[in-house]
C-alpha cells in the first residue's frame, strides 16, 4: 500500500474542534483541488447551505475564491469563509463529478462507497452494479453524500451478549502504576473479546486509512462501534485488505 496521504490529511485546519465539528475556512490555501468541504452561509443561495462540494483549487480570476463542484455537478466560486473543511474517509458514500473523457463522463452521477487511498487516488466501489464495479478517481472527482436510503430494510440483529468486567479490573485501570494497568489490559484482551475489537475501533478513528480500519469494519458489519458482529475464521479474506492475512494483522 502506498503511504501518500489523502487532501483533507495534509492541512492542519482539517482537524476537528472542540465540539466535534469540521473547522471553518479562513483562507483559500485550506482548500487545495480535491478537499472535501461542505457550504454554510450563503445569503444569496441559501438552498445551498449544507451542500457538500469537492475544492477544484483557487479560482484563476479571483485569487481570494476557491472553485468547487457540488453533487450535482454544478461548479460554483465561493469566499473560504462560506466553506467547512470535511474529511473524506473509508466507508464514506460519494457521488462521481467533473470527469470530461468520453469513458469517464458515463459515471458522473453515480453513486458509490469509499474502500481505501491507494497512490494518489481513492478506491471506490460503485453502488447498483452486478458484478460489483471498482474504480479508482481522483479526490477532485468524489463528493460526500449522506448515506443513501435503500429499499431494503436492516433486519434488527440481537447484540452480543455483554459479560461485565470486574471491579477489581477497573481499579486497576485506574492505577498510577503503568505497569499495573498494561497487565489489567492484558487480561481483559484476552477475556474479552469485545475490549480487543474497541481497541481496533479506536485504532481506526485516528487515521484517514489503515489496515485496522478495515477489520474493524468487517468485523462490526461496517458500524465500529466495537461490538463483534462477524469473528474473523481462519483463512477468511477481508474485503479491502485481501493480499494480508486478517489474523495476523489483527493479533498485531
Amino acid at each position: 500500500r502506498s503511504h501518500h496521504t489523502p487532501p483533507q490529511s495534509v492541512s492542519t485546519a482539517c482537524r476537528p474542534d472542540k465540539e466535534g465539528a469540521m473547522a471553518e475556512g479562513q483562507s483559500v490555501d485550506q482548500f487545495p483541488s480535491g478537499q472535501p468541504a461542505k457550504i454554510f452561509g450563503l445569503a444569496s443561495k441559501p438552498e445551498l447551505n449544507d451542500e457538500y462540494c469537492v475544492s477544484k483549487g483557487v479560482n484563476p480570476d479571483n485569487a481570494e475564491r476557491v472553485l468547487v463542484i457540488t453533487r450535482t455537478g454544478a461548479q460554483l466560486s465561493l469566499k473560504p469563509t462560506n466553506l467547512t473543511i470535511q474529511e473524506l474517509l473509508p466507508g464514506s458514500h460519494v457521488v462521481v463529478v467533473g470527469l470530461t473523457s468520453a469513458a469517464g463522463s458515463k459515471i458522473n452521477g453515480r453513486y458509490g462507497e469509499v474502500l481505501s487511498w491507494h497512490g494518489d487516488r481513492w478506491i471506490v466501489d460503485m453502488a447498483d452494479t452486478e458484478p460489483k464495479e471498482r474504480k479508482s478517481l481522483k479526490a477532485e472527482h468524489i463528493v460526500i453524500v449522506p448515506e443513501r436510503v435503500t429499499k431494503k430494510r436492516k433486519v434488527e440483529e440481537p447484540e452480543p451478549e455483554a459479560k461485565k468486567v470486574k471491579t477489581s479490573d477497573l481499579r486497576d485501570l485506574e492505577s498510577t502504576d503503568e505497569t499495573v494497568i498494561a497487565k489489567c489490559l492484558l487480561r481483559l484482551l484476552r477475556e474479552f473479546e469485545i475490549v480487543a475489537q474497541k481497541c481496533v475501533c479506536v485504532l481506526a478513528t485516528k487515521t484517514t486509512m489503515t489496515v485496522m480500519h478495515e477489520l474493524s469494519q468487517h468485523l462490526t458489519d461496517k458500524q465500529a462501534d466495537g461490538l463483534l458482529r462477524r469473528p474473523l475464521k481462519p483463512g477468511e479474506k477481508v474485503k479491502g485488505i485481501e493480499e494480508l492475512d486478517a489474523q495476523e494483522q489483527r493479533s498485531e
